[in-house]
């Protein structure tokens, strides 16, 4: 099976490359057209992935029986700018050092990993017409990416005057507005309204060649508003609280806890203040942010489907990183562990398949499958694999295990049944989701597993470049602090 795995993307790049030139002897120009959707902070909360009762997800669910749902996909970052420039890149966090948030200036200067190097620009030197809405790049412009950028569309989107905020203003680090209720009235003001506006209003237009249209959505991202309709099907005392335990940092190493400790987001003990109200509350709105970008991506592929280029489009969905809501004691992203590394990704190629792949894969992998699917040349810089050998075949594996990197020295391995961490001073976990799906058990220093953890031990990267020039200096904790100043960035 390996060997087939091996040959059989040479062989559809041949069949691709002779279409392409035959049909271009005729004046035309068969290759397919690309819809990327990208979500913000959306974690397994969606229908199909079942990773909370009561989500409502009508069309990420109609879009995954249309083809291949990648059921254990994670990002390489736990947050937006490393996930980002690594899955544009194609390379890893590793690799170019972007392991923190970028700021943009340096990011679009740097020739050797990002200017001129990322998916959408490969697509445009090959003939492709480019174009994007909303949030898809992080600390890189995405005038700059696009060929027709339509700009965030208002970003994170309007704000009430008096709202409830989470924050400790005497905590002198970073963070994100983590707040959720009901704003603003109606719909067309939300950015991803407007996003999804913008992407329709292509699909009316005509195109003399192929393009390469970029949908990036900002909810689920903090802050949790979106329209008072979309609460409707959550109400707050029938909704139901993600599992979670109390003492669940008790055995993981002490690094793990000063690594992701999170002083600027909510924690249990507020969230679990009045008979856990604000923890309803927080989990009530997400389960509505998710329900509204639902209906803005259906509304984008309903579009898809009543225009012209309905039969030569390729759809790929994925979100940049989960997120956790309670679970570890957090409501953030910034993890190793499963809620924060986990994410959607569904692959539509024409082919009615309404399949699942369960072998683990990432955002890494995004840029090679498409390069493939739309048949233009393999490019040797990307360091993931193309997914098409999974779209025909999802029992097989292209990895034991996909890597996952918060900050320089720390990586997680989640291979089909076992996630394992490691730390930059050796301090390890290990996670076996055959019998612990919520990651409750660290079983690393039990010995029976003393083998499966020499394996993982030699997946790990054997060169870790240094902190990227673009790195921004904002330390979300004290050890990040220290952390960043000991790797020069202050």
């Amino acid at each position: 099976m390996y060997k087939l795995f091996h040959w059989l993307p040479l062989v559809l790049c041949v069949q691709a490359t002779l279409f392409v030139h035959a049909s271009a002897l005729q004046g035309q120009d068969p290759r397919p057209n690309v819809l990327l959707i990208a979500v913000d902070d959306l974690n397994d909360w969606i229908g199909c992935l079942q990773g909370h009762p009561q989500a409502i997800t009508p069309n990420l669910d109609r879009l995954a029986k249309r083809g291949v749902l990648f059921r254990n996909a994670h990002c390489q970052g736990p947050i937006c700018g490393p996930s980002r420039c690594s899955l544009l890149s194609g390379k890893y966090p590793h690799s170019t050092g972007v392991y923190q948030q970028p700021s943009s200036s340096k990011i679009e200067k740097d020739k050797e990993f990002f200017r001129g190097h990322l998916l959408p620009e490969y697509f445009s030197h090959h003939g492709y017409k480019t174009l994007a809405s909303g949030k898809i790049t992080h600390g890189y412009a995405g005038k700059i990416a696009f060929q027709e950028y339509a700009g965030k569309q208002g970003g994170f989107g309007p704000k009430p005057e008096e709202r409830f905020q989470y924050f400790l203003p005497d905590v002198p680090y970073t963070g994100t507005q983590t707040d959720w209720g009901r704003f603003p009235e109606d719909d067309a003001d939300m950015p991803d309204f407007k996003t999804a506006s913008w992407c329709i209003s292509q699909l009316e237009e005509k195109h003399d060649s192929p393009f390469f249209l970029a949908a990036g959505f900002y909810r689920p991202h903090v802050p949790f508003y979106v329209p008072a309709k979309w609460f409707s099907d959550f109400p707050l005392d029938q909704t139901k609280l993600p599992r979670f335990q109390l003492n669940d940092l008790d055995d993981v190493p002490e690094i793990a806890r000063q690594i992701h400790e999170m002083p600027k987001y909510p924690k249990l003990p507020f969230l679990g203040q009045k008979d856990n109200e604000q923890f309803r509350r927080c989990t009530q709105a997400y389960l509505a942010c998710v329900r509204f970008v639902d209906h803005q991506i259906g509304t984008l592929l309903d579009a898809l489907d009543k225009s012209p280029y309905q039969d030569n489009t390729i759809i790929l969905l994925f979100s940049d990183h989960g997120y956790h809501l309670g679970e570890k004691n957090r409501v953030s992203k910034h993890s190793l562990w499963e809620e924060a590394t986990r994410v959607p990704l569904i692959v539509v190629d024409g082919t009615n398949r309404a399949k699942v792949c369960d072998s683990p894969v990432g955002l890494i992998d995004i840029y090679p499958t498409l390069l493939e699917l739309c048949g233009l040349p393999t490019r040797e810089q990307n360091e993931g694999f193309s997914l098409v050998p999974l779209l025909d075949s999802p029992e097989g594996n292209l990895r034991k295990a996909i890597l996952t990197t918060y900050a320089r020295g720390n990586h997680a391995l989640r291979g089909k049944q076992y996630r394992y961490i490691r730390y930059e001073n050796g301090a390890e976990e290990l996670y076996d989701h055959a019998t612990d799906p919520q990651e409750w058990n660290n079983v690393a220093s039990e010995t029976q597993y003393a083998a499966r953890i020499a394996d993982f031990r030699k997946q790990l990267p054997r060169m870790e470049a240094k902190y990227h020039p673009a790195t921004t200096p904002g330390p979300v904790n004290a050890w990040f602090q220290k952390h960043l100043a000991e790797n020069g960035i202050e």
